[in-house]
């Protein structure tokens, strides 16, 4: 009994499993329709070319690296500002006071020329008196003259001698006598000499009294008026800069500055003007600024009209070309070094985080 009823409830569940599977295979067969339609539409769809996993690796690695060494341009602006080609403190040689102040802001002077003077009445009266002893000349011809009486004097007593005429020892004091007057001469010469040199010396202690120009420039700074006292602690008088000749000065980090080299042309673009300049990269600092990670580089522009002025906010850019290969390159990890007992591994450039 028990085993019949078993068989009619597994046969119950056997129909109804049939009855559903009936019911689901109608939206199989039409889920299976879409399927293979939309396989044959991709398929008719699909381009003709072969795809990158059908390549094989070495034409797939050579396709990218090729990729990869395309170069890239990257235009790259860094500002900076114009300074003077020479920024000089012309100070006094010597302190005193300032008698007369020849220039003002702005003039432009030339190499040689006196701007200013100091008081100079002691060295000017200094001047007159050694140039007057250096015109003496009464001892020297004095000192010229007892030479040539001696000289005759000792030709007559030799004469005397070769005629037997005269003792020997009054020979050897004539002798001696004209020697004397050499000397005496001789002394009288380097008298003379020496007074010159003293005028020379005086001379100089003069013109040390006038403050020149070193070189060509114009006065930007008065720093005495005259009058003023010039001490050793505060010597400077005038400033001078030379802008026939000016930098533009920048700022370039230190991954860049590779770009940077002595003698190639850059163009400069001067907010004040609104214009482009040509210039050449002067110089490359070999430090580099630790709290800024910048280098400093100088661009050298002429300005032989002096329209540039110093101080002047300014633009340079530069175009750099490199691979992405290249530009993955400076991301580079640096070797593992030993520190006593602990091991440095790796570390990524900073900088290029």
């Amino acid at each position: 009994m028990f085993r019949n009823q078993r068989n009619t409830t597994t046969q119950k569940f056997s129909e109804r499993a049939i009855a559903q599977k009936r019911e689901r295979l109608p939206w199989a067969r039409i889920v299976a329709g879409i399927s293979c339609g939309c396989v044959v539409l991709g398929m008719a769809l699909k381009p003709s070319g072969t795809s990158l996993a059908q390549v094989p690796p070495s034409i797939r690695q050579s396709a990218i690296e090729g990729e990869h060494q395309r170069p890239v341009s990257i235009a790259v602006d860094y500002d900076g500002f114009t300074e003077p080609k020479f920024d000089v403190l012309v100070a006094a040689t010597e302190i005193g006071r300032l008698d007369d102040l020849y220039v003002a802001i702005g003039d432009r002077v030339q190499r040689g020329q006196v701007i200013a003077k100091m008081e100079d009445a002691l060295q000017q009266d200094a001047v007159k008196t050694a140039r007057w002893r250096a015109s003496m000349h009464g001892e020297l011809d004095a000192a010229k003259s007892e030479t040539e009486l001696m000289k005759i004097r000792l030709d007559q007593l030799q004469s005397l001698a070769d005629k037997q005429m005269a003792r020997p020892d009054e020979l050897k004091r004539a002798r001696a006598d004209w020697e004397i007057a050499k000397a005496k001469e001789l002394s009288a010469m380097e008298q003379n000499q020496l007074r010159k040199l003293e005028l020379e010396r005086y001379e100089l202690q003069l013109k040390r009294r006038r403050i020149e120009s070193p070189m060509d420039g114009t006065v930007s700074e008065i720093f005495h008026a005259p009058g003023e006292y010039v001490t050793p602690s505060d010597p400077a008088v005038v400033r001078l800069l030379v802008l026939d000749q000016i930098y533009a000065v920048f700022n370039v980090p230190v991954e860049n500055v590779d770009d940077m080299q002595p003698g190639r042309s850059a163009v400069v673009f001067l907010i004040s003007l609104g214009a482009n300049l040509e210039g050449v990269i002067d110089s490359v600092s070999p430090a580099i600024d630790g709290e800024s990670g910048t280098v400093r580089v100088k661009v050298l522009l002429e300005n032989p009209d002096g329209d540039l002025r110093s101080g002047d906010r300014c633009r340079l850019r530069m175009v750099r070309s490199e691979s992405k290969n290249q530009s993955a390159k400076r991301t580079r990890s640096l070797p593992v070094r030993r520190m006593g007992n602990l091991d440095a591994g790796p570390v990524e450039d900073a900088y290029q985080r």
